[in-house]
């Protein structure tokens, strides 16, 4: 199968979304080329709409987002790897996010959740999964942003795996519970493997905090209050 990981984090290959991403991949059983957006160097889109009037779909911008559209293009799944920076995406993650436009056409329709579309991508021909990661303690209300943007740019099927308390992973003592999570993870991708989706009972328990909200707050207003004067 032919899968492209978009990875959106700075911190490249030592990017906790990354290890979700990657415990995904080993759940589907398959392997992914992998983009860092960190290294393209990509222009942010600038509205030009050659694509739309005068190309035919191709981005007039020659950089180093050229190719990744093109692997875009081709892949039979994209997953997006993308920290929550923000309650978005990190900067150069999201000008390769812009510069998708290319995949939709000017023409707009109505869809089934009521909303105007682009024709293109945005009916969900191209089959993407969005995995990412904060240090917030709750998914609610932290991520929601960032699952509309992707919904609304790739269909409302685009699968979400949304790790709250990623700091954890940084922590060798909650092995326990980070190992825990991963093979939900692992679960995930084997349920999305079958039949394109995510179990309603594996999706709960993903977005279910690994500590109680108020152990976690704790504990990191802690360590960041380490040094600081009162």
């Amino acid at each position: 199968m032919n899968i492209l990981v978009i990875n959106g984090s700075p911190n490249g290959e030592n990017s906790a979304t990354l290890k979700l991403t990657r415990a995904f991949l080993e759940g589907m059983g398959e392997r992914a080329e992998t983009v860092s957006t960190a290294e393209l160097n990509a222009q942010p889109c600038r509205a030009c709409y050659a694509c739309w009037t005068k190309t035919g779909g191709k981005c007039v911008l020659r950089d180093g987002a050229s190719e990744v559209l093109e692997k875009l293009r081709a892949a039979e799944l994209v997953i997006w790897s993308v920290p929550l920076y923000c309650y978005s995406a990190p900067s150069h993650c999201k000008a390769l996010m812009d510069r998708t436009l290319c995949f939709n056409r000017p023409q707009v329709y109505v869809g089934a959740d009521g909303r105007a579309h682009h024709c293109g991508y945005e009916d969900g021909s191209k089959p993407t999964v969005l995995i990412s990661s904060g240090g917030l303690p709750d998914v609610a209300g932290n991520f929601d942003g960032l699952v509309f943007q992707l919904r609304h740019m790739f269909g409302p099927d685009t699968a979400a795996i949304l790790c709250a308390e990623a700091g954890l992973f940084l922590n060798p003592s909650a092995a326990p519970l980070t190992e825990a999570y991963l093979a939900r993870v692992r679960q995930a991708g084997r349920e999305y493997r079958a039949g394109g989706r995510i179990a309603p009972d594996t999706q709960a328990a993903l977005d279910r905090p690994m500590l109680p909200r108020e152990t976690y707050i704790e504990n990191l207003n802690r360590v960041f209050s380490c040094g600081q004067e009162g």
